[in-house]
């Protein structure tokens, strides 16, 4: 009297049992389960329960056989694979049409009917396919990597935290919280876990140190956030600006918590008020910060760019002058206390570039790949607008990241 049972990769195997009759279930590890299956086994073999009702966790297909509307892929009761497998399909109007059918989304949510949603991996295992985007429950078509599937109600189950596009902004998914598998990057490359760190100015991923559990926070609606992200957009494709997991209060106390606003000159939060800004090319970036918060609850004054993760620890990620979090600074003036101006920190960075190469610190390889880096940054600074021979915030802002970048990659080199 089973609906079926999974095997041990976590792939449904349907059974000829009449509907009145089934009563539950085998799972992967051969153990009974009352009810029929309503869930699905993330990439670690781990069992997620979905959150929809029982009557839409599944279907029956043409012959009768109960699928779990999360297979996209099942043996029948022969033993026959049926690929490509949906619980129903969203039409050209965005209207929910339920049953059994095979087929997956173009880019533009145009449903094609018999087409292939999966494949095999190379050990014969069958993978479901990112999908170019998903119908929300309104009927919209949402545009941008997505891993899920949809119940048999026409609720899209998101399996994924979210994705950050090629821009390296970050789109959260409307998911529950024990619910999520992974993440896409921003080349649209599945990334097991939660994101834990930051893309930087030459959108190269760079690993924060802190435990996956301060990576990232729930906003007030449940939507998983990256603790780097100064700023993104929810599942409804609106841009959530100025957001971070927590603040220091008057007091130098953590108040964990998704929250929107920044520091003053004082180390006062102020809620609301904009921490970022766009740039000339609709870019969203982060403001310097005038200070950050040590592990005691200190008020470091000067210039610093990085996060606080969700235990309140300062995240540099960048070197430039000030930033006192920069990992080695308080030990390190030379480094420290590098020229502000751009153009005299071009000039610096060439010298040390050039001291590398004759001292050995750094390769020759690595010579040539700064110094190509610089004289590009160098271009880009001397073709953007002055204004009484300075460059506006948004390019200031823009340029001396490249440089704090380029700076924390040569020091890393001649340190290592």
């Amino acid at each position: 009297h089973a609906y079926g049972y999974y095997d041990t990769r976590g792939i449904w195997h349907a059974n000829a049992v009449d509907r009145t009759a089934a009563a539950g279930y085998f799972d992967r590890n051969g153990q009974w389960v009352d009810g029929a299956p309503n869930g699905y086994y993330d990439s670690g073999g781990r069992w997620i329960a979905a959150t929809s009702s029982a009557s839409a966790s599944g279907y029956y297909d043409t012959n009768g056989r109960w699928v779990p509307a999360s297979a996209s892929g099942y043996y029948d009761a022969n033993g026959q694979w049926i690929a490509n497998a949906a619980s129903g399909y969203y039409d050209a109007n965005g209207r929910w049409v339920a049953g059994p059918a095979t087929g997956r989304y173009d880019a533009s949510g145009r449903w094609i009917a018999g087409a292939p949603s999966g494949h095999r991996d190379p050990n014969g295992a069958w993978v479901a396919d990112t999908q170019p985007g998903y119908y929300d429950t309104n009927g919209r078509w949402r545009a941008g990597p997505s891993a899920g599937y949809y119940d048999a109600g026409g609720r899209w189950i998101a399996t994924s935290y979210g994705y950050y596009d090629a821009n390296g902004s970050w789109h959260a998914s409307s998911i529950g919280r024990a619910s999520a598998a992974g993440y896409f990057d921003r080349t649209g490359q599945w990334v097991n876990g939660a994101p834990n760190g930051h893309y930087d100015s030459n959108g190269t991923w760079i690993s924060a140190a802190s435990s996956a559990e301060q990576g990232g926070y729930h906003d007030s609606n449940g939507r998983w956030v990256p603790a780097s992200a100064s700023g993104y957009y929810d599942a409804d494709g609106q841009w959530i600006a100025n957001a971070a997991s927590g603040y220091y209060d008057a007091n130098g106390r953590w108040i964990a918590g998704s929250t929107n606003g920044r520091y003053d000159s004082n180390g006062r939060w102020i809620a609301s008020a904009p921490s970022g800004h766009r740039d000339a090319n609709g870019m969203w970036v982060a403001d310097v910060q005038p200070g950050y918060y040590d592990a005691n609850g200190r008020w470091r004054v000067g210039a610093a760019t990085g996060y606080y993760d969700t235990g309140g620890r300062w995240i540099a990620t960048s070197a430039h002058p000030g930033n006192a979090g920069w990992p080695g600074n308080a030990n390190n003036d030379y480094w420290a206390n590098s020229p502000r101006d751009i153009r005299a920190r071009i000039a610096w960075l060439d010298q040390n570039i050039r001291r590398g190469r004759a001292d050995g610190t750094l390769t020759s390889y690595e010579a040539n790949r700064a110094t190509t880096t610089l004289r590009s940054i160098r271009q880009r600074e001397a073709g953007m607008r002055h204004y009484n021979g300075r460059l506006s915030q948004a390019n200031e802002v823009n340029i001396q990241a490249r440089l704090d970048t380029l700076g924390l990659n040569i020091r890393a080199q001649m340190e290592r």
